[in-house]
């Protein structure tokens, strides 16, 4: 099996999907278009930033979730189901890669000028800005890392 993709800033997301080439170009494996994964990748950093429609109890919030992100953050990658949704978000309809492409480097610039507080992550909890910028790298890498 080889090593997975490690992103650890936005930054760095970007810079790798600027490798990838033209958004057009990219055909992703599994049930998702290549623009619905760079739509499903913004909405979760938008929700960071604006609410996440579905929380899970406080309880798993404040245990689990936090054992888990320390975990991955630790270990500087995870792997997750990519056809899974953001819960609560809306579906994944967005057809132009181009499109999808401009607002996932939309809700990073909003993101990265951000200076208030975050949202807390429906399973993760509160995140600091640090630790959601990892997430969220960690988050792309794994989409990112399926097209080679």
């Amino acid at each position: 099996m080889p090593a997975p993709l490690q992103l650890s800033s936005l930054s760095d997301a970007l810079t790798h999907l600027e490798s990838l080439g033209p958004a057009a170009s990219i055909d992703v494996p599994g049930p998702w278009s290549w623009a619905q994964t760079l739509e499903h990748c913004a909405q979760s950093i938008e929700c960071s930033l604006d609410g996440f429609p579905k929380l899970k109890p406080a309880f798993v919030r404040a245990t689990i979730g936090r054992l888990v992100i320390r975990k991955f953050l630790r270990r500087g990658w995870f792997n997750h189901d990519l056809a899974g949704p953001v819960p609560g978000a809306p579906d994944l309809e967005v057809d132009d890669p181009d499109a999808a492409e401009h607002r996932l480097r939309a809700a990073i610039e909003r993101f990265e000028a951000h200076e208030g507080e975050l949202a807390p992550h429906f399973i993760f909890g509160t995140l600091s800005k640090a630790d959601f910028d990892h997430f969220h790298a960690m988050h792309l890498a794994d989409h990112f890392a399926a097209v080679g």
